[in-house]
């Protein structure tokens, strides 16, 4: 599988610091951008097309929902939040890869990562038998 290529979506640094931290173990991820509001993410996305966002849900100005739904790009995102119970239903919508609780688990990135694989995966499959 392909380097697949991450960006992280959060208002606060030290989120966004901690998670490029423990993705920096997936050498099969690379992050290529960050961004604190969703402004800064809309013009990343179309800058460097990744291949997942680690997206926070509540930003400054407009939310992570906001974002998506303004959106004709295709991407995977995991969410990151510290309302689980607030925004887990309306999350479902977006059919997320994985909903991560702030802090974030080192035990639970790498489920979600191993959930983003095999969506990946299983794509690749699917296309190649095409």
């Amino acid at each position: 599988m392909d380097q697949l290529k991450a960006l992280i979506v959060d208002d606060m640094r030290l989120i966004r610091t901690e998670l490029r931290h423990l993705l920096s173990e997936y050498p099969d991820i690379k992050v290529v951008g960050e961004a604190a509001n969703v402004d800064n993410a809309f013009q990343l996305v179309s800058k460097l097309k990744p291949d997942v966002v680690f997206l926070d849900i509540y930003l400054p100005g407009q939310s992570g929902f906001d974002f998506l739904d303004n959106l004709d790009v295709e991407f995977k995102v995991i969410f990151i939040s510290s309302f689980y119970d607030k925004y887990s239903e309306e999350a479902q919508k977006y059919k997320p890869v994985d909903f991560l609780m702030k802090p974030i688990n080192k035990q639970k990135l790498s489920k979600a990562i191993q959930k983003l694989h095999e969506i990946y995966r299983l794509n690749q499959e699917s296309t190649n038998n095409i």
